[in-house]
């Protein structure tokens, strides 16, 4: 690894854990081979996942990855939410979801199932995409009644609008998923509408549940949908820290019966359409 990757390494895992006692004990929801608090590092944690560890080297042995870091999985998701497969209330200190959010299903459901599993004060800390410096780019932030419909459905399965968004709009830049800057040549997107309208009409026919990026945001659109649904009363967990975006991530650490801070609507706005004009 050179010298540059590994000081990217470290930022990102300083940007996680700035918030985290690791004398605490802590859930990690999807590391899968990416851990950010492993076990075998002294870290006192339990971790979630989709599958056990022996389904996840198998999942990723054809991947370009260390299925070495893999490690065991204390509790297997299958159909049933965060908090029913766990059923610990006020039972963490932290909970560490990277890459894991955008993810969800029922977005504001996830939360509130995180928020039952930490103590009071306990930390969420968030990696975020950032919709600008991946093969998001051509999406539309999601709004908060975009969530909040998805709440209010209980929705287990992303709708099929996700889905043909998912891939009417997925794009690669010179072939890669993620980039670094705000160039927009040699972007291209790689499915015809006609091949996304497909999809999702297979995908409403087989109804199964089948993985996207059901949420897209920027750093201010996430920011204003956390405080919305904060001063709704969805959810009580306050922002306590939230770092620009490095890399292709932004970062943000939510604390529970805290108020954590605040900032004007209309001034997230105007920074969210900065930020896309940017």
């Amino acid at each position: 690894m050179s010298s540059s990757l590994r000081e990217q390494k470290a930022m990102r895992e300083q940007l996680v854990l700035q918030l985290i006692d690791k004398r605490g004990k802590g859930l990690e929801v999807g590391p899968s081979y990416n851990p950010l608090a492993p076990k075998n590092g002294g870290w006192n944690v339990d971790v979630v996942d989709h599958l056990d560890a022996e389904g996840l080297r198998k999942k990723y042995a054809a991947w370009s990855v260390d299925t070495s870091k893999i490690e065991d999985v204390d509790y297997v998701i299958e159909n049933q939410t965060l908090f029913d497969a766990i059923q610990k209330p006020d039972e963490y200190d932290f909970i560490i979801a990277s890459n894991v959010i955008e993810h969800t299903a029922d977005l504001v459901g996830f939360l509130r199932d995180c928020q039952r599993l930490l103590k009071r004060g306990g930390v969420l800390s968030l990696v975020v995409p950032d919709k600008r410096y991946c093969f998001d780019i051509f999406k539309t932030v999601s709004t908060t009644g975009a969530i909040l419909q998805a709440h209010l459905e209980r929705r287990t399965q992303h709708s099929p609008g996700q889905i043909f968004d998912q891939y009417a709009y997925h794009t690669t830049r010179d072939g890669s998923l993620v980039w670094f800057d705000r160039e927009l040549h040699g972007t291209r997107l790689v499915h015809t509408v006609s091949e996304a309208y497909a999809r999702m009409q297979d995908y409403i026919v087989r109804n199964q549940f089948e993985d996207a990026h059901a949420w897209v945001f920027t750093p201010s659109s996430f920011r204003l949908v956390m405080q919305d649904l904060n001063v709704l009363g969805l959810i009580n967990m306050g922002i306590a820290s939230f770092s620009a975006t490095v890399g292709f991530e932004f970062f943000v650490s939510l604390k529970k019966s805290e108020p954590g801070q605040y900032v004007d609507r209309t001034d997230l706005l105007r920074r969210l359409d900065a930020e896309l004009a940017h």
